[in-house]
């Protein structure tokens, strides 16, 4: 009986080693990240039968189990995975929302001197000076947007570094859950799960998590895990590295594939590239998606009003005579659209694409998808489609702004595309044309007159002219008694056509817009029997500034966003849309964090360790061993008492 007494003694007093040992350890890694609580699973040993029953034989301990939560864990993935892309998109977007600055500043101050500068030759037109002055505010204006495109350039060359360590770190992780799936076998055949081997690769998989959204399957005590549509990165020991490689549609920017697992070189044509829309979460899907829905956009929208401000400065500048009395040329010059054809391609044609009209250009980029049948176009931010161009009956179409010609994609196969840049390049590529003042075509080549013995109140306003040579000049002369203008030439009243010579009515009450070869001038007040009004080529002009002044004037004209915005406006517009969208970005990532916490604090209120209760276990453990400790002396002095009664 003492003996039985003493195993059971015993097997309490091992029962107590292991809550201690257990608790112990619980402690000391109550710091240790992805420590998931640890506990002893006792049960009572199977008794002994006797003819009064059956007697018990004690406790044994079966196993040390984790307090782990399959679901709590996986949330806290999922958020981690959410929260870390929304960071990483925010750190991003506030790097350029710092860099664009304030809108009243920089290209917008820029713009605004430029203008100023041209007021200046307007009211002084033939002042070197003036000339001079307004060609170092061009020459900055330049710099600026230079500059523009250089910061933007700096931000997608951190992109596709950041892509690319991430990559490192995701191949990483993913081997050591492929290595740790092994050994876990390894370790369980003999019955029992190695917790130290489970919490590793539980912890790989939150920090694989906060790389890029991953999707865990358990199967035969692996952890198989997968990327955006099911794409492998691991199934049981096997690991599916990545890599980032140039982008078959943009080779600026890089795109994540999957390595070839005999190591062999890769083309275009074999490599398996990961399509975007499956690379979400993490910092992967964050940086995408900033590169994607805010990096490319905004430098194509910030290249369009840089297109738009020289197309409209050189298309008035054309207009007018410069200081030497010729038609004036360009003075701003922009990169034409930029056609890359997918590396992936089996045709070997590429189309073309031009600026429908240079001074409203497309804000966005444009992809070009053939199916086979037809081409589709798409704006590759947003994903809208814009148009189809169909090759049986078109070759050319104008979609978004942009004219593109199919006519070279005579051997296109299936599934080819074209990703079509049509401003992106406008900043780097800004430049001045020329540094010379005397470039400025400040005078307008037509002039308007009344003649010094006109006796009426009549007058000319100043020529607007849309094309430049003037063909020939208009004269023009009143007949009070039909109340009538006749011209010299062919012209255009109000809309009705007049041959040279014919009458022309006309009414004092509301005047009248002459129009002619490329000039118009209206006509207004009341005149006088025989005053006569010219129209004419303007013959030398250096003092003119009427074209300089209608150049001024393009400040406030609506040319962008389709008439609505003007050269400033728009500037201010993509200032306050990238602002805005910092702003949102700042408040998702905030709630992500919060998100993260909460996820966090429910995982750790079952898998966490808390200090007070493994202080609580202590003391019980305690209790328990040193309760058994006197069983077993009781039992022991039993035992010598029973001797004692055969001394």
């Amino acid at each position: 009986m003492s003996n039985n007494i003493f195993s059971i003694g015993l097997s309490g007093l091992n029962a107590a080693q292991w809550g201690l040992t257990t608790t112990g350890q619980n402690i000391s890694n109550a710091a240790t990240p992805g420590y998931t609580l640890e506990k002893v699973s006792y049960q009572e040993s199977s008794g002994q039968f006797t003819g009064s029953g059956y007697l018990g034989n004690g406790v044994q301990a079966v196993t040390v189990t984790r307090q782990y939560s399959q679901y709590l864990t996986t949330q806290v993935n999922n958020t981690q995975s959410s929260s870390s892309a929304a960071s990483t998109y925010f750190s991003l977007i506030s790097q350029l929302n710092n860099l664009v600055g304030d809108p009243t500043k920089g290209i917008a101050q820029g713009i605004t001197n430029y203008f100023s500068g041209l007021q200046s030759v307007a009211n002084s037109a033939s002042s070197t000076a003036a000339r001079q002055s307004l060609m170092s505010s061009a020459q900055t204006l330049a710099d600026q947007i230079n500059s523009a495109g250089e910061q933007y350039d700096q931000l997608r060359q951190s992109v596709n570094t950041q892509l690319t360590s991430a990559v490192s770190q995701i191949n990483s992780y993913s081997q050591q859950i492929a290595d740790l799936n092994k050994q876990i076998n390894i370790a369980s055949a003999g019955g029992q799960q190695p917790n130290q081997l489970l919490d590793q690769r539980d912890q790989l998989v939150t920090n694989l998590s906060s790389m890029i959204g991953v999707q865990v399957v358990q199967q035969d005590g692996n952890y198989n895990v997968f990327i955006g549509n099911g794409q492998p990165l691991v199934v049981g020991n096997t690991q599916y590295g990545l890599q980032t490689v140039p982008s078959p549609s943009d080779p600026s920017e890089l795109s994540v594939a999957f390595q070839n697992r005999d190591g062999s070189t890769q083309t275009a044509a074999t490599t398996q590239y990961i399509e975007n829309s499956a690379l979400t979460g993490g910092v992967v899907g964050g940086l995408i998606d900033f590169r994607t829905h805010t990096l490319d956009p905004a430098q194509a929208q910030l290249g369009a009003i840089a297109t738009s401000f020289a197309n409209q400065l050189n298309d008035q500048n054309a207009l007018g005579l410069d200081l030497n009395g010729q038609a004036g040329g360009k003075l701003f010059a922009t990169s034409d659209p930029n056609i890359i054809a997918n590396a992936r391609n089996k045709g070997t044609g590429v189309p073309t694409a031009t600026i429908v009209d240079g001074t409203q250009p497309p804000a966005n980029d444009f992809t070009v998808t053939y199916d086979g049948s037809k081409y589709t176009v798409t704006d590759p931010a947003s994903g809208q489609t814009l148009g189809t161009i169909d090759p049986a009956t078109e070759t050319a179409k104008d979609i978004g702004g942009l004219n593109i010609d199919i006519s070279a994609l005579g051997d296109a196969q299936k599934g080819d595309s074209f990703t079509i840049q049509p401003t992106r390049a406008a900043l780097d590529g800004f430049k001045l044309t020329t540094s010379n003042g005397a470039a400025i075509a400040a005078a307008s080549p037509a002039v308007t007159s009344a003649a010094s013995t006109n006796t009426g109140t009549a007058s000319i306003s100043s020529a607007t002219v849309t094309k430049s040579p003037l063909s020939s000049e208009i004269n023009l002369k009143y007949d009070a008694t039909a109340k009538s203008f006749t011209a010299d030439v062919a012209v255009k009243v109000d809309g009705t056509d007049y041959a040279a010579g014919t009458t022309i009515p006309y009414d004092a009450s509301k005047g009248m817009t002459v129009v002619g070869d490329g000039v118009s001038a209206t006509i207004s007040g009341t005149p006088k029997d025989t005053d006569t009004f010219t129209i004419a080529k303007n013959n030398g002009g250096t003092s003119d500034g009427t074209n300089a002044l209608a150049m001024a004037n393009l400040v406030s004209a609506k040319s962008l966003n389709g008439g609505s915005d003007t050269l400033t406006s728009s500037y201010a517009n993509y200032i306050n849309t990238i602002g805005n969208q910092t702003n949102q970005l700042k408040a998702t990532s905030t709630a992500q964090t919060a998100l993260l916490t909460q996820a966090t604090s429910a995982q750790q209120s079952v898998q966490g360790v808390n200090l007070n209760e493994e202080a609580a276990n202590l003391i019980q453990y305690q209790q328990l061993y040193q309760a058994n400790s006197k069983v077993i002396q009781t039992a022991a002095t039993l035992f010598q008492s029973l001797l004692g009664m055969f001394n």
